[in-house]
């Protein structure tokens, strides 16, 4: 539980606070209603994973993912003497502009699925946190690493 709340500190502290401090003296509201806020997408994320089959996800998806990639791998070293076929990128990766368009399209999935229900009708609201994840936040550093 400390570690969850670390966690926030640490995203408050080079997230939010990083801008917002120059722009308002809020004198700590805005940390208390986010943290209202986190503690409320931490439940429902909870939640739902509650939901999740994990012996169909690790007996049955993982075992058919693996046995996928083994197939690929095996099929790829038995093309290894053939002519080299061209790599072609997903579509969303074709350039930085459409990676950035994909990523605020995963942001924004995420934002309303995570938001509590009292803030996902506010479409300014998720927009504002859909940027501030694929722009400001670390989510295009973090793709770039992998």
């Amino acid at each position: 539980m400390i570690m969850i709340t670390e966690v926030f500190d640490y995203s408050y502290r080079d997230y939010i606070l990083s801008w917002y401090g120059n722009l308002s003296r809020d004198e700590g509201q805005l940390y208390h209603l986010l943290l209202e806020d986190f503690w409320e997408i931490a439940r429902q994320l909870r939640h739902r994973l509650s939901h999740v089959d994990v012996v169909k996800v690790v007996c049955h998806d993982v075992v058919r993912t693996l046995l996928t990639h083994f197939c690929d791998l095996k099929a790829a070293n038995a093309r290894h003497e053939e002519q080299p076929r061209p790599f072609v990128l997903h579509t969303c990766l074709r350039n930085s502009n459409d990676e950035v368009r994909f990523l605020q399209t995963c942001s924004q999935v995420l934002v309303f699925c995570l938001l509590p229900s009292k803030d996902v009708q506010s479409v300014s609201l998720r927009t504002m946190l859909a940027e501030i994840l694929t722009r400001k936040g670390r989510l295009i550093k973090l793709i770039l690493l992998i």
